[in-house]
């Protein structure tokens, strides 16, 4: 079976849960907000994180499989020209963009994103031709619901009635033992233990669906707007500037000087909005523009661009 997801995150976690059947062990790490457990509270809160992962490995349900039948395909169709089908020049462009924050390094991670993605993207038409099952791991996030609307409409010319598609919805949340609720934002936050288990509750998509949902992607590119979102849990075409409000509201709560991380980092933790740093970052360079704010720093080498102090315009 194929296993198909939508970012290097969610591809690493599923290498690990795939054939592992025990406890893996590794670094732990505690986050202290203030500064005042004494190392001997550290140490119990590490034991507890690694006898929690211990007992996940030991009650998990095995993913069965193979590493080499997961296909990665990290697109980010949420964003940019979708207007041409498979993986074109839109796709470079757009990656290009978003990794743009990334100056000394963006020119390497799209070349290896863009291979990745055309090696995968290539052994999937070939086995999906010849029957292979295809089981596709989506999450809320635009970019993954894009790339399985995306995905069906590449996979039409094969017929759908022909097609074996099995989809796992990232849960909305889940209760563990001890009675912590869990909220994920991608697969790429999920144990790899708990994989197995949620691969049972995949569902096999029916032949229709799966046509309305390929149909529903040739309406977008007919759009082709310059963002893709899920609202109200429907994928939709909507302006660049969707996400404005959100950076704007941070924006109001922090001094007069600040570093631009941080806006970055509020508008991502506190609206979990299901998007990644570039985006956000690129909107506040439109800022910049506008003459509403202006950099009194540079970042440093290697750095992302938003690694940097800015100050309002008043």
């Amino acid at each position: 079976m194929l296993e198909v997801v939508f970012s290097d995150s969610a591809a690493g976690t599923m290498a690990v849960a795939i054939g592992h059947k025990g406890f893996l062990g590794g670094a732990t790490s505690v986050i202290i907000s203030d500064g005042t457990v004494s190392k001997e509270e550290i140490e119990k809160f590490q034991h507890q994180a690694e006898e929690r992962e211990r007992s996940g490995w030991e009650n998990a349900i095995p993913l069965e499989g193979n590493r080499k039948d997961i296909v990665n395909l990290p697109l980010a169709l949420s964003v940019g020209n979708i207007s041409e089908a498979g993986i074109c020049l839109e796709r470079e462009s757009a990656l290009s963009l978003l990794l743009s924050i990334l100056p000394d390094m963006a020119s390497e991670i799209v070349t290896e994103l863009l291979n990745t993605s055309r090696k995968n993207y290539a052994t999937l038409l070939e086995k999906a031709q010849n029957g292979e099952p295809i089981r596709v791991w989506v999450g809320r996030e635009p970019d993954d619901v894009c790339g399985l609307y995306w995905l069906l409409e590449q996979l039409r010319p094969i017929g759908f009635e022909k097609l074996d598609v099995t989809i796992v919805e990232l849960p909305m949340w889940e209760t563990r033992p001890d009675g912590c609720i869990v909220q994920y934002n991608g697969w790429g936050e999920v144990e790899p233990y708990h994989l197995g288990r949620m691969a049972s509750l995949g569902k096999k998509l029916p032949t229709n669906y799966l046509r309305s949902l390929a149909n529903r992607w040739r309406e977008l590119q007919q759009e082709n707007s310059p963002l893709r979102a899920v609202i109200n849990g429907k994928l939709v075409s909507v302006s660049e500037t969707l996400y404005d409000t959100f950076i704007l509201r941070e924006l109001d709560t922090l001094d007069d000087e600040f570093k631009e991380s941080v806006l970055v980092g509020q508008v991502l933790g506190k609206n979990q909005l299901g998007i990644g740093d570039g985006w956000i970052a690129l909107r506040v360079e439109q800022f910049i523009k506008e003459g509403l704010l202006v950099p009194i720093t540079t970042p440093a080498p290697n750095a992302p661009i938003y690694h940097r102090m800015l100050k309002k315009i008043k």
